[in-house]
């Protein structure tokens, strides 16, 4: 094992081929109500917006993980965490990994909820995991074609609990 949670990219791919993997998602609104998503850059979910979200590395606690990735992909400050909401566990299949095209990924993922005060520009956010950032209202990114159809998931729920 190398640093910290992370495996080379043989053994990486061994686990990825036996095992799901844990990730965590931010699903992060704005005052106005509108989610933010990036458009991603590796794979799997290449090319497609989606919410922001990694992996839980080995021995990391799960509030410990959202942290990490919060502040890695989106400069939010770690205080967020305690009032992220968890929204419920979802399964992702995916037909290719992060260094395979061939072997699949599963994910189990824990998208986390939270409300910001502000809304950041987009162009100042992190284009690290991302190309790009947009906010977009629940409903329209619940039926927007670019928008990945595991994201449109949490924008459907994101839509159905706004008021009115």
């Amino acid at each position: 094992m190398q640093a910290h949670g992370w495996l080379s990219e043989a053994d990486f791919t061994r686990a990825v081929e036996a095992l799901p993997l844990v990730s965590v998602d931010w699903i992060v609104l704005n005052p106005a109500g509108q989610m933010l998503l990036g458009l991603r850059r590796r794979t799997p979910a290449r090319d497609w917006w989606f919410t922001p979200g990694g992996r839980v590395r080995k021995n990391e606690a799960l509030p410990d993980a959202l942290a990490r990735v919060g502040r890695d992909e989106l400069g939010l400050p770690e205080d967020l965490v305690a009032g992220a909401r968890l929204l419920g566990a979802w399964d992702h299949f995916y037909p290719d990994s992060g260094y395979s095209d061939v072997v699949s990924t599963h994910y189990v993922n824990l998208p986390h909820l939270v409300r910001l005060d502000h809304s950041p520009d987009p162009d100042t956010l992190p284009t690290d995991q991302h190309r790009q950032w947009r906010w977009q209202n629940a409903a329209e990114a619940a039926v927007a074609d670019d928008v990945h159809p595991y994201a449109r998931v949490s924008a459907q729920i994101v839509a159905d609990l706004q008021p009115g």
